[in-house]
């Protein structure tokens, strides 16, 4: 009987020392669940200020971008009006100089017009 009642009280210590160490680790557990749960809150914070920066970085390269090509487009307008116009006082020039030629060719071209329009 003494073998059985210390048996017994060995198995019962045992039983004791093994829900201790169950319960510490499910407190080690819990707390490294709980560190996890913060690494990953700081992580996904750090992603989104990282995701707006790239933004905001984008649109500033698209708008300088945009006002690169704005200003290259009036650069070339302007450029143009100032090629219409010279080609415009050279034309006026050539008339002044030789009206009769400039009648001429303005009545050949009216006339080829009027051609290529009356055979649609």
């Amino acid at each position: 009987m003494a073998t059985a009642n210390g048996s017994a009280a060995s198995s019962s210590a045992k039983a004791s020392a093994a829900k201790a160490a169950a319960e510490a680790d499910s407190v080690t557990i819990q707390e490294q669940l709980e560190i996890l749960r913060k690494d990953v809150a700081t992580l996904t914070q750090t992603l989104g200020e990282y995701g707006k920066a790239q933004k905001e970085a984008a649109a500033a390269s698209a708008r300088s971008k945009a006002e690169q090509l704005r200003s290259d487009a009036e650069a070339g307008l302007h450029e143009a009006e100032e090629r219409a116009r010279r080609a415009y006082a050279g034309a006026e020039a050539k008339v002044q100089e030789n009206p009769g030629a400039a009648l001429a060719i303005a009545g050949g071209v009216g006339f080829l017009i009027g051609l290529f329009m009356s055979r649609r």
